[in-house]
């Protein structure tokens, strides 16, 4: 997030920076606050004349305004909740979207992260409809077709919508012209993404803004490529790419300049990405409608000859072999990552709503944010041990967690070479052995029930 009061600016901006700058009163007409996020969006309040605030946000390249001047408390609470990625801050007032003036060409949708409207009633309707499938004559939902849509289909669905968008969006871009523009800044953003069962967690993102002149005006962009391919291991490699001050060559839309970006071919990773995914769902449903049609025909006969035993057992131990494997492989990498000096950021528990045994049950967390430099970028994260996802906890041992990482205090952190966003404070507890013996007894169980041992 960054924060801009009176031209002043926070690339770092807290709750407090907004109380005290709505708080900071008088507030003559004209005075403005503006909050905008990592990506295009952005909320802005206005002070009138008469000591209120005129809202206006942008939400994916739509603009809304508030249906009145809101109070200082209201404003507050609003800017403070945007900053914190709560939701709620868009039922503190009413906003009506903003209809464009003027009879100049339409723009076309912006280049967004998001799946458009279509994309969603379409994927929305695969997942709902397929119990419609029952409705049809039995020969059809009793065939292969029903069983691997009912696996399978709409996260094929979902697959395909998703490549089909961003194909749509790079034909649109290819006709698009281009300006000559510079980097203005290039460095490392920390997103909070927060789900409603988990607590936040930290995501390393790579924040590039550039300026272009197009029309007789300056615009200034964020957006790197359609494909968006930009961040996890290839953060370093995007920021190298586009350091600031470089000279870019920026495509934009004509009917709206402030939508483009640099690259506007879609990375080769996109396609063949989806293509895998669809090999994996055809296999999957396919798996499914043997599982279905021929598994419990394929374990009677083992069973009425005894053998029900050796198959369950000598699927467990395969399963825990697997278990342990991996918790192998994790304890090896993590122990082989280097170090980097960092510090703590913030230290508390985080309290979030989760799904247990059908009932929503209150959790905590501990909230443990360090910084750290990697290649002169700053990254943050939220990971204390590497092989722990850093909730489920009690009240109690969230808060003996985080004080164990006081506020302002200097850490280790251990990170990965080809993707510093992935850290952590504690390498692996080591290596889950009593996996092996548990795989050690499922054989051994159906070794017995085999028969081999006379």
């Amino acid at each position: 997030m960054k924060l801009t009061i009176g031209g002043q600016t926070n690339d770092d901006p807290a709750n407090g920076d907004i109380e005290r700058a709505v708080d900071g009163k008088p507030h003559e007409a004209g005075w403005r606050i503006h909050l905008k996020s990592n990506g295009d969006d952005y909320i802005e309040a206005v002070a009138d004349a008469k000591g209120g605030y005129r809202l206006s946000f942008v939400d994916r390249g739509q603009h809304f305004n508030s249906d009145g001047p809101v109070d200082g408390e209201t404003l507050k609470s609003v800017l403070v909740e945007y900053l914190n990625d709560d939701a709620d801050w868009r039922d503190e007032c009413t906003f009506i979207p903003e209809t464009p003036k003027g009879q100049g060409s339409k723009a076309g949708a912006r280049i967004s992260s998001e799946p458009p409207p279509w994309a969603i009633i379409l994927v929305a309707g695969a997942f709902f409809g397929a119990p419609l499938l029952f409705v049809l004559p039995e020969s059809w939902h009793a065939s292969s077709f029903a069983i691997v849509w009912l696996v399978a289909g709409p996260m094929a669905v979902m697959g395909l919508a998703m490549l089909a968008n961003k194909l749509m969006l790079a034909r649109r871009a290819a006709v698009w012209p281009q300006a000559a523009g510079r980097i203005t800044k290039s460095e490392v953003a920390a997103v909070h993404p927060r789900t409603s069962s988990g607590p936040t967690d930290v995501i390393n993102v790579p924040a590039v803004e550039y300026e272009f002149a197009a029309k007789g005006q300056k615009f200034t962009g964020t957006r790197i490529s359609i494909g968006e391919d930009t961040g996890g291991a290839n953060t370093e490699a995007t920021l190298a790419h586009y350091p600031a001050g470089a000279a870019v060559m920026v495509y934009y839309d004509p009917a709206d300049p402030g939508n483009c970006v640099l690259e506007r071919d879609i990375p080769k990773a996109v396609p063949l990405g989806c293509a895998a995914i669809l090999a994996i769902l055809a296999g999957v449903g396919f798996g499914g409608y043997w599982l279905v049609v021929h598994y419990w025909s394929f374990v009677e006969a083992y069973a009425e000859q005894g053998h029900g035993v050796v198959i369950f057992a000598g699927i467990a131990g395969l399963v825990s072999l697997m278990l342990f494997e991996g918790s192998r492989f994790g304890s090896k990498v993590g122990s082989n990552w280097p170090s980097a000096k960092g510090k703590v950021v913030e230290s508390g528990t985080e309290s979030y709503r989760a799904r247990v045994n059908k009932s929503t049950v209150t959790s905590y967390a501990p909230v443990v944010e360090y910084s750290y430099l990697v290649n002169g970028h700053e990254y943050h994260s939220r990971q204390i041990k590497l092989d722990d996802d850093g909730g489920g906890d009690s009240r109690a041992d969230a808060a003996e967690i985080a004080a164990r990482y006081p506020k302002d205090s200097d850490v280790e952190v251990h990170y990965d070479p080809t993707n510093p966003g992935n850290a952590a404070l504690e390498k692996p507890t080591g290596i889950a052995w009593y996996l092996l013996g548990v795989t050690g007894v499922c054989f051994a169980v159906a070794l017995y029930a085999s028969g081999f041992f006379g």
